[in-house]
């Protein structure tokens, strides 16, 4: 028995000893930084075409000592004809460089627009990558991912926004505008600054080619983490499997599938079943789990900026395991799962079609690279920038997690205009996803995404252009109807007519009628009433995200001015003053109670045959004595 033990334990030790190996220096491989001098000749690998590692000369021309702190590097002259076609190119992060046999590092800083022949590059040294396996060269499994979106910083505004309620309905108007889903990208993303530097090479980003709408919401993401996109370069080729070896092509599939986006470098050193490549960063996050890729050269796009390899990628090789300054490692085997994308588009010939794809768990990207995969499938198969309609079905499902109750959010929504549909589908997956990602509760991931759009060639929008109600005093439990005018895009204005029941506990007094569109009136109940939106769980957080108002709905509400009480999500109306000072008493937890700026007596909705824009208000009196 105790031999059985013993044995047992011995293959547990080397078990876990071989599960924590790394990659050590090894001086019969290595050449130190010490011994590279000026005038000295070697030879660089890279793939210029295909998957086949060519040498290319060079010229030790000087060595820079903290370039960067801590980051020196050794600056060479390509000699090669192969190395002076294309000069130092986007993709070559990563070639081994080698003098006398022995590993120098690897090549990752290039200038632009350099002189004809020129041909300088900077030599990431290899004692700095070595460093960086040594860290550790295991997946960091509670890794989330970049925070794309200052998320709590948006959270703080909303519910301080106390103050913005009572210009809502000053004269009579609704003045405040509704932030459009473009102000609200942009002014949330992140102000961590871009991982760029001056003569790094940027990553490029084999992708489709994205319409001017996509690229305008995806081009700040890309600026932040380095990457240079390659439009026209998402797709794959012939090459289905290459070599993982030095000199070949390594990257990353963000999305893969019937989209493909692929950022990509070059294998610097492997040893065993672990790998250094690029000579710098990806995106410098440290202890990462993120999916690798093997790729195959097109060929190398030769440019009087700076040059850049035109790549796809072959089959997933293993995992990212350390996201360093000076290198990036990883583990050849298995990879980190995706999150998959389902997408059945109806178009406007009445045909079906069903497209897949898959997206890198990592907060913030995830919901990025799902809204524009499936914008851009929507661009290929249909749209040419004309007037449309799309009607858009989205589920997204988490997995199961014990402090969960509700697993699906789905979110049925009409977008309609001329152009491309792009921020419509992006904001019904990019938000929500990013805000679950970045909860403070609990980590949750997303199961599956699925799409079902059905396109129809007729742009239905319409705006409200006036309201009107038969009297201007009501008693309570009447039921008001509204007769809404709209103007149709094109066409004659259409009166519908909503109704909409008074309360009987409603007093005497103002009450006022709001008309809106449902973006308008996500907003006004914000202002109205913030600390509705206060979540204190992964669950509130959920059915908040629920929340969502179709674009085809008049939403009606009757509200007062006198103002309310949302105790923990919420909201109460009527008080008297005695139970609001005690419910509000700094007794209560902070955070959990808040006066709402107005009272919502009731709410109902009219649903119409169009995408509705405009709101207005109509004021009238609630009389117990009115005929």
């Amino acid at each position: 028995m105790k031999k059985v033990w013993l044995c047992t334990l011995i293959v547990f030790c080397l078990a876990a000893y071989q599960s924590h190996a790394q990659i050590k220096w090894d001086a019969e491989k290595f050449m130190p930084l010490s011994d590279v001098k000026p005038g000295m000749q070697g030879k660089g690998y890279t793939v210029f075409s295909g998957i086949e590692v060519e040498p290319f000369d060079f010229e030790v021309v000087s060595v820079e000592y903290n370039y960067f702190p801590g980051w020196h590097v050794v600056w060479c002259k390509g000699l090669s004809d192969n190395f002076k076609r294309t000069g130092v190119a986007g993709g070559m992060s990563g070639s081994p460089i080698y003098i006398d046999g022995r590993l120098i590092g690897a090549l990752s800083l290039g200038f632009w627009n350099q002189r004809q022949h020129a041909n300088l590059f900077g030599v990431t040294p290899i004692e700095a990558m070595v460093q960086v396996a040594q860290r550790g060269m295991e997946p960091n499994l509670t890794y989330q991912g970049t925070q794309l979106f200052d998320l709590g910083a948006a959270a703080a505004t909303q519910d301080s926004g106390l103050d913005m309620g009572p210009s809502l309905i000053r004269d009579g108007r609704l003045p405040q505008v509704p932030r459009s889903f473009d102000e609200a990208w942009f002014e949330n993303l992140s102000p961590t600054p871009s991982r760029a530097k001056s003569a790094q090479l940027a990553i490029p980003l084999a992708m489709p080619p994205l319409n001017a709408e996509l690229m305008r919401y995806a081009q700040p993401v890309f600026d932040k983490f380095n990457f240079m996109p390659v439009q026209a370069a998402g797709g794959g080729g012939p090459i289905k499997e290459s070599p993982v070896e030095e000199g070949q092509i390594i990257g990353m599939e963000m999305v893969r599938g019937d989209v493909s986006f692929f950022g990509f470098g070059t294998i610097t050193y492997v040893d065993g079943d672990e790998l250094l490549a690029f000579g710098h960063s990806m995106s410098a996050e440290g202890n990462v789990n993120l999916p690798l890729s093997g790729g195959h050269v097109h060929f190398i796009l030769p440019m009087t900026t700076r040059s850049s390899k035109y790549a796809a990628p072959t089959q997933p090789i293993g995992t990212l395991v350390q996201d360093r300054e000076t290198a990036i490692a990883g583990i050849i085997g298995k990879h980190p799962s995706y999150i998959p994308v389902n997408v059945n588009v109806q178009t406007t010939d009445g045909k079906r079609h069903e497209k897949y794809y898959e997206v890198i768990r990592d907060r913030g990207i995830s919901g990025l690279y799902a809204g524009i995969g499936t914008s851009y499938l929507l661009d290929a198969l249909e749209f040419y920038f004309h007037d449309h309609t799309v009607n858009l079905g989205t589920t997204i499902t988490l997995k199961e997690h014990p402090d969960l109750t509700n697993r699906e959010l789905t979110y049925k929504n009409v977008f309609s205009s001329s152009g491309s549909p792009a921020s419509g589908v992006m904001q019904t997956v990019t938000y929500p996803m990013a805000l679950l990602d970045s909860n403070t509760y609990t980590k949750v991931q997303v199961e599956s995404v699925d799409f079902d759009i059905k396109i129809e060639d007729k742009r239905r929008t319409a705006r409200v252009q006036s309201l009107r109600v038969d009297k201007l005093r009501y008693r309570p439990g009447d039921t008001v109807a509204v007769e809404i005018t709209l103007q149709p895009y094109l066409e004659m204005p259409v009166v519908l007519t909503g109704t909409i029941t008074i309360p009987k506990d409603t007093p005497d007094g103002l009450v006022m009628l709001l008309a809106s569109n449902g973006n308008f009136y996500q907003s006004w109940l914000r202002s109205r009433a913030p600390y509705n939106f206060r979540h204190r769980n992964i669950n509130q957080l959920v059915e908040l995200l629920k929340r969502e108002q179709n674009n085809s709905n008049i939403i009606l509400e009757l509200s007062v001015p006198q103002p309310g009480l949302t105790i923990q999500g919420q909201e109460f109306s009527n008080l008297p003053p005695s139970v609001m000072s005690v419910m509000n008493t700094a007794k209560q937890v902070v955070g959990n109670t808040g006066y709402t700026l107005g009272t919502a007596l009731h709410v109902d909705k009219l649903s119409t045959d169009y995408v509705v824009s405009g709101s207005g208000i109509i004021r009238f009196v609630v009389d117990r004595n009115a005929e």
